[in-house]
């Protein structure tokens, strides 16, 4: 077992005995970095030629070409052969869902509007299925933790021939104490993939979940607007999967329980205690669905550097290039450009990948740049890429992800997704204080964005990664500044035809901060044999032994 790095000042000395090898090449390196060229690719992936990058599109396509054409000028060695391009084998499926469900509870028949009240879809490759008198049983955050005692499905008979209604984030959440989960700090256990995932391993018919937008992370337009074409990794459906999988508006959810004689408040705090035991609703369910399916293929855009060690060891960086297409209109444009999310990460990929080889010492570690697929519609270009790797996924020492990055210039703080993970957060420390910034636990944490992004199929493998950026203090303006500027971006930007460049206020300056910054990382961690560490409280620390 290899070597691990413990406290900042071990790593402050790393960084040094690097540093004085070679602090003169690296400078130069990061130098060869111009905000000409962010500029360019940020505003070239986000033209309307694009056509908001969705995959299977002609604007798709393009933005690929150019992708793969940057990193051919640049010098990077293509992912085989010849090609920068790693096809995903994917499936488009279309689901129509009855407009009604029809739900039987103890004191009345109740009928259930498709997309007001509730959102319905499958994940299994059929062509259609009926959910017929499914009995419905509540079991709390519907989560299996042995780390903390809890269980919510211990009892459930005939698991094959119920539904269970499960409530979104995790049991920490409001509780005031994070040392049960993590506080209002978001797990694993509390993301709606996980429930869907757990209730399969259940043998469970289906699962609920009911939506509250502030456990969620996001109001119930989003899975509203997401619910009907989904896409799936092609060789993975034969899998087990529920047979329904889907969402119930909350005052709906209310008021099936208060047909149960429960009330949703008490049954959330019931549910936080370790001896919560899940039990029926006297209720029952019934819905169709109807599927269609189109094989596609959508490429993930690899290059890399071959590392100088002869090894088989690698660092990832990752900014995936695909985004929505088109949406409702903003002033007559349908075009959801995707400039903050998630041009300008590429942009910044493309331009590490240039310092790196600038290197005429090319680091120990081979260094890859993965710019995925579908992160939009679920990690399923980046869930291909960790069963079919470039280099061996155990011997990927670090995952640097960056994703929606402003163009507001300069920060002081690198607020850190998932702070409290791994001790990359302690290398970014003793690195940011160079650059005059500060790390920033993300202080929206319990939405669970550091299960959103690209990375975490490397995490779900063992992969410590980071994922950061500067967002919550702005050198120039402050953090109320940056707080007003962030909820707009929320609001009136995300996912909207509003994410554009704008090129006579566009500041680049923070996007080359993360450049500089996120090149010391991935030199410091390519040029040692030691690999982060998780920390023992992660519920990722026990994935992988090395």
């Amino acid at each position: 077992m290899k070597r691990y790095m413990y406290g900042l000042g071990i790593m402050v000395g790393m960084l040094g005995c690097v540093a004085s090898r070679s602090s003169e090449e690296i400078e130069l390196a990061k130098r060869t970095v111009t905000i000409e060229k962010l500029r360019q690719h940020t505003e070239i992936l986000a033209d309307d030629s694009c056509q908001g990058r969705k995959p299977f599109s002609e604007g798709a396509q393009r933005a690929v070409n150019y992708i793969a054409g940057q990193m051919k000028e640049i010098g990077l060695k293509p992912f085989r052969g010849n090609s920068y391009l790693q096809e995903v084998p994917l499936v488009l499926s279309v689901t129509e869902v009855s407009p009604e469900m029809c739900l039987r509870t103890p004191k009345q028949n109740r009928i259930l509007r498709r997309s007001e009240d509730f959102i319905a879809f499958t994940a299994r490759i059929e062509p259609s299925i009926e959910i017929e008198e499914a009995e419905l049983v509540f079991a709390g955050y519907g989560i299996v933790a042995p780390e903390y005692g809890k269980n919510d499905y211990a009892g459930i008979e005939n698991p094959q021939n119920k539904i269970a209604v499960v409530l979104i984030n995790d049991p920490g959440l409001g509780k005031g104490d994070d040392s049960y989960f993590k506080g209002d700090v978001m797990t694993y256990y509390g993301r709606w993939t996980y429930k869907f995932e757990e209730g399969a391993r259940q043998g469970l018919k289906g699962v609920l979940i009911i939506h509250e937008s502030y456990g969620a992370g996001y109001p119930w337009s989003v899975p509203q607007n997401s619910a009907k074409a989904k896409l799936y990794i092609d060789e993975d459906q034969q899998n087990y999967t529920c047979a329904l999988t889907g969402w119930l508006q909350a005052d709906v959810a209310g008021t099936l329980l208060e047909d149960c004689g429960l009330e949703l408040e008490k049954l959330k705090e019931a549910a936080k205690l370790p001896e919560f035991r899940p039990f029926s609703l006297k209720s029952f369910v019934s819905v169709s669905l109807k599927n269609k399916f189109v094989k596609q293929t959508s490429p993930n855009v690899i290059g890399y550097i071959e590392g100088s060690g002869k090894t088989d060891e690698s660092i990832v960086y990752l900014a995936h290039w695909d985004h929505l297409g088109y949406g409702t209109p903003v002033d007559g444009d349908s075009i959801i450009n995707g400039a903050t999310d998630n041009a300008t990460a590429v942009a910044w990929l493309l331009e590490t990948a240039r310092c790196f080889h600038a290197l005429k010492e090319k680091p120990r570690r081979n260094i890859i740049f993965l710019s995925p697929t579908c992160e939009e519609t679920g990690f399923w270009g980046t869930k291909y890429y960790v069963d079919h790797p470039l280099f061996p996924i155990t011997k990927i020492a670090a995952v640097i992800n960056l994703d929606v990055i402003p163009l507001w210039g300069e920060n002081k703080d690198v607020t850190i997704t998932g702070y409290g993970h791994s001790t990359l957060d302690k290398s970014v420390a003793g690195l940011a204080s160079a650059y005059d910034r500060y790390v920033l636990p993300d202080p929206d944490a319990h939405n669970g964005m550091f299960y959103r992004s690209d990375h975490f199929p490397f995490v779900q493998k063992g992969i410590p990664a980071m994922f950061a950026k500067g967002w919550n203090d702005n050198r120039r303006h402050g953090k109320e500044w940056a707080k007003e500027k962030i909820k707009h971006y929320w609001t009136e930007i995300y996912h909207k035809p509003t994410d554009q460049t704008h090129p006579e206020t566009d500041d680049y300056g923070g996007l080359m901060q993360e450049v500089k910054l996120f090149f010391d990382l991935g030199y410091l961690w390519a040029n040692t044999e030691d690999y982060p560490q998780w920390k023992p409280e992660s519920e990722f620390a026990r994935i992988l032994e090395r």
